[in-house]
């Protein structure tokens, strides 16, 4: 098991009351609450799909803080059977997610070839990667919109992947949290379930990415996997902070009412307008990611900048592989500083000491399984540098 510290702030900016919202990470079949520590709701609900979901009240200038330790395993722990009410809610039609004769002649057409329900979804999980293109940010957000662009984010990848296999009949649910590359990367992403294996992830819009745009990871902390290894599989480097979408709250949203088209910009959701902080989707809150929150004021406030609008979060690993990580970070800096006083001061002893944090440097990305290819090569032309430098400094006194 891996384990990830989660740090959750949010911070009333406003001039009125808040209302506040707050997905706690979930239990699942990969993920274990290891330690929770926040502050105390006014109350806190439980849905039937094991969501936790904690109601503040937030004065002007209050805020709310939460901390947890997180553990994921590589592997499912367990293949429960779904319940009645599991699997209707998983199949369900709903604004984010339709099931209707659109969708299902669709996806009918794409597994047409396709017998069980993993031959299906992989079918699916193909035809997504290979016909739409990843884009951030997106204009609207909706499977419609998504159908028509072709071209969305990991939200529309997951939302358009839970209509196809509803259609089918296959239960699907939508994962939303973030990958552990610290402040603010939030990803989403599906589960399948699949008779006598359980719940199964499918991440198609990483699959594209890898696929198409590997560039956007070549020097990040996250460990991609191959294009087709994102049905099945996932890099064990992210943690879920709710399941599926349009949560029924409690205590109920706010009726939309007065001037919100003053208040905040709208954007397009499911084919409606929606005002973040202001709105409802047919009296449920669309996502958590990680809260979602209700402005009391018609006075106009516009929402400036991530935290305003989904709270101050943070997830990193820990352990060993956070020192890993630390010592990428440290020798990355020195690597850079060195070639850059070579370069503007012609410092030849920066030159002799680049090569050493140039290799931990590439090291640490072999250490933590990343782009092993690329980097065992600059690994090894480093390592020989090194070495040459070492050699000829050792013979300086022999």
């Amino acid at each position: 098991m891996r384990q990830f510290d989660y740090s959750f702030r949010y911070k009333n900016k406003t001039s009125d009351q808040v209302s506040v919202w707050l997905a706690n990470p979930p239990e699942t079949q990969r993920q274990t609450i290891l330690q929770e520590k926040k502050h105390p709701p006014r109350q806190e609900d439980k849905d039937i799909i094991g969501n936790t979901i904690s109601y503040y009240e937030l004065a002007p200038g209050e805020q709310i803080q939460a901390s947890y330790v997180v553990g994921i395993e590589k592997t499912s722990k367990s293949s429960t059977p779904l319940t009645k009410e599991e699997r209707e809610r998983y199949t369900r039609s709903s604004p984010m997610i339709p099931v209707n004769e659109e969708m299902t002649h669709m996806a009918s057409a794409i597994t047409e070839h396709a017998t069980t329900d993993k031959e299906k979804g992989w079918e699916l999980f193909v035809h997504l990667v290979k016909n739409y293109s990843y884009t951030f940010p997106v204009k609207a957000r909706g499977v419609s919109h998504f159908l028509k662009e072709k071209k969305g984010d990991c939200g529309e990848y997951s939302f358009l992947y839970a209509s196809l296999c509803r259609s089918l009949g296959i239960p699907c649910r939508v994962m939303v949290g973030a990958f552990a590359m610290g402040r603010h990367q939030a990803h989403v992403w599906n589960e399948i379930y699949i008779e006598g294996e359980g719940w199964m992830p499918v991440d198609t819009s990483m699959a594209y990415t890898v696929r198409r745009q590997l560039w956007r990871f070549f020097f990040s902390s996250i460990r991609t996997l191959s294009w087709r290894s994102y049905f099945g599989h996932l890099e064990n480097q992210r943690i879920v902070f709710s399941i599926d979408t349009e949560h029924t709250p409690s205590p109920p949203y706010v009726k939309e009412g007065g001037s919100t088209e003053n208040v905040y910009q709208s954007f397009p959701l499911a084919g409606e307008r929606f005002v973040w902080g202001k709105s409802s989707l047919v009296g449920t809150i669309p996502y958590f990611q990680p809260m979602y929150f209700y402005y009391h004021s018609d006075k106009p406030y516009q929402l400036k900048k991530t935290e305003e609008a989904l709270g101050d979060w943070n997830v990193k690993e820990s352990g060993k592989q956070k020192g890993f990580l630390l010592a990428r970070t440290i020798s990355g800096y020195l690597a850079f500083f060195m070639a850059f006083l070579y370069l503007f001061t012609g410092w030849e002893i920066a030159s002799i000491l680049f090569p050493f944090p140039a290799l931990i440097y590439c090291l640490s990305f072999l250490v933590r399984k990343e782009r092993p290819l690329f980097f065992s090569l600059a690994s090894c032309f480093f390592g020989a540098v090194s070495l040459l430098v070492t050699l000829g400094f050792l013979s300086e006194f022999i």
